[in-house]
Parts: structure tokens; sequence; C-alpha cells
């Protein structure tokens, strides 16, 4: 650079005789005189300067960023491994009936002039309310573009999430109802029997006070298959023979109970060994929601008979999401469900214990 350009850039107010690009100077009649001296101890001034020799660098580019997102992990959804589900209507339907058909009628000597004794049949429509419950997610342009830097797709996890949290609905509106409605749950529904209590074994009721009980080392396995053989025993008494130990049973454990199936007696049997030997049809579920304040529950039932289901878990919407609704800088989009809860044709096939 000449001293023509420096002068220039003097005049414009842009000169520094520390200015990065410029030798110091002065200026001298009229002319541009660089200044040497200043100049080296401007040098050493920088070279006292200098950082210590080092490898540092923003931990940013020193951490690696899994690209496999974990999930947060939540109890199990098995409301559906208890009956099966069905739709009925659609979130525009507000009840559904199911007709009940009870056969009734009597016999007497025959006679040619008598008509005393007829058969009849009765229809009862119980009724289910539908609920149609939402939720909705939200995401900015901005936040979605910064959660892509961390290569995760934000948009695509809120929708799962809302997926995830409709289907956790469903399976708690299948087994609870909805509170103030015509919609009633697998747990309770009005028409269940009542639960039965454990067996009583040395003043004990509860499987782990029956567990820790000295006089039941090497029998646990007996006590516990006892309890769940009296379940089996009140649904064969209320249904007129058509249950036996060859039906097709779904025992439901809370699974603070689950493990004390697998607790051998002093023959090396468990009790989950004994049931499947002597009801070769069980099939054993884990429910969560079986853990309640009132104690642990076993919930027995048997989810069909003679080709008629005994449950089904209606809904009217599985999930639908509506559409995306962009805003000035973000969107929005909404996700339903609708459900009549567990709709229970056949109370006479389900026994629940409680106090387990």
């Amino acid at each position: 650079m000449d001293s023509y350009q420096i002068k220039r850039f003097a005049d414009l107010g842009l000169s520094s005789s520390y200015g990065a690009g410029f030798m110091p100077f002065n200026e001298v009649n009229g002319q541009i005189v660089t200044d040497y001296d200043k100049a080296s101890k401007t040098l050493a001034q920088d070279a006292a300067m200098s950082t210590k020799v080092n490898v540092g660098v923003p931990a940013a580019f020193s951490t690696y960023i899994d690209p496999k997102v974990t999930t947060t992990l939540f109890a199990v959804t098995n409301a559906t491994q208890l009956f099966s589900e069905a739709r009925k209507g659609d979130w525009t339907t507000q009840y559904t009936q199911f007709p009940v058909e009870e056969q009734l009628g009597g016999v007497t000597a025959y006679s040619d002039f008598s008509s005393g004794v007829s058969s009849d049949v009765n229809y009862e429509f119980p009724t289910r309310e539908n609920f149609v419950f939402e939720t909705v997610i939200k995401y900015g342009m901005r936040e979605a573009e910064m959660a892509a830097k961390a290569q995760l797709s934000y948009a695509g996890g809120k929708q799962n999430a809302a997926a995830n949290i409709i289907a956790r609905a469903h399976n708690r509106f299948y087994l609870q109802g909805v509170a103030n409605k015509q919609n009633y749950g697998a747990l309770n529904d009005p028409n269940l029997p009542a639960a039965m209590t454990p067996l009583t074994v040395n003043g004990k009721t509860t499987w782990a006070d029956k567990m820790a009980d000295p006089q039941n080392a090497g029998t646990i396995a007996n006590v516990i298959y006892n309890d769940v053989t009296a379940l089996v025993n009140k649904l064969i008494a209320r249904n007129g023979g058509n249950v036996d130990q060859n039906s097709d049973f779904v025992l439901a454990v809370a699974p603070d109970r689950a493990t004390y199936l697998t607790n051998p007696n002093q023959f090396g049997k468990t009790a989950l060994e004994l049931l499947k030997v002597n009801y070769p049809n069980l099939k054993i579920i884990n429910l969560p929601e079986l853990q309640t304040q009132a104690g642990s529950v076993l919930y027995l039932t048997v989810p069909s008979l003679l080709g008629e289901i005994t449950a089904e878990n209606a809904y009217s919407e599985k999930m639908r999401f509506l559409s995306i609704i962009p805003d000035l800088s973000s969107f929005k989009q909404k996700a339903v469900g609708g459900t009549y809860g567990c709709v229970i044709r056949r109370p006479s096939l389900i026994a629940s214990m409680i106090g387990i």
C-alpha cells in the first residue's frame, strides 16, 4: 500500500497507528513517513501476547451425538390382550346399543286341549355412550430446523407422541371407562359380579403374607394355585356347565404379583406349572392397572364361548389426525380418538379376586 492510499484512508477517518494492514507512520512536511522504531515495538508486543501452545477446540467438535433416539419406557397397554377391539360407528355417533336376547318358557304334560305353557324370548338393549377425546401437537419452524441440526425428526416425533398418547388413552378407557358417562371399563362395569377375597391360610390372605409365613414353606405354589382355582371354580359354577378346565381362560395378574407364580413348592413345581397342567388352555397376561389402593387383583375370563364374545373393547375412532394448521411461523395439528369403553355382553364369564 503506497503513501497516497494511506493518506487517503487517513482523510476518511480510517487511520490508526495500530490498525491491521497499516505500518505505523508519521506525517512530516506533508509526506507519509513510516515509523520503523514504533513498528518494531509493535511487533514485539504482538509476540508478547502470543498464547501458549494448545490443541483446544470447542466441545461441540469433540462431542458425538448418537443418532439412535431412546424413548422413555411406559407401562404396557394390555387391555386388548384381555378382550379384542371392534369399531362401532364413527366420531359423529353418540351412542351404541347392543341387543341381549333371553330365552324363557317351560313345559307341561301334553293334552289335546291345553295351551297353558309357552316359550318366549325377551330383548334388552343396553346403551353405551361415545366419548370423543383429543390431543394437540404444536411446533415452530425455527425449533424444527434447530432440531434437524441434531438429526431429530421433530414434527414426526410429536406425531408419534400424539399417537402413543391416544393409544394409552384407549387402553385406560377400555379398562376404567369414562366417569359420569354411560361408558364403563372391563374393571368397573356395574354389571360385573362382586370380587372374591383370597383364601385364608393361617390367618393370611395376601400372597406376600402367605409366602412370608414359615408354615407355608415349601407349599406356597400350592397356596397360590388354590386361589386361582377358586376363581376357575366360580366361573364353572356360574355358567351351567358351559365352562370346564379345558376352556380358553385368560388370567390377568398385577405385575407386582406375577413373580409369585414362579415360586416352587417342595417338589420343585411352581404355581404356573400346576396351572398349565390342570388348565391347558390358560393364558396369563400382566395388567398394571390391577395394582390398586385396595390391593392387587386377579382377573379371570373366558373371552368367548360357543361362538359369542364375552366382551369387546369398542371404539368409534382409533386415531384420526386432522388438518395441519399453519400460523405465522408455526404449525399445530389435532389428533382425535373415540371410545365406548369395554362393552361386556356376558358378565357371568368374568371373575375377579381382590387383595392377593
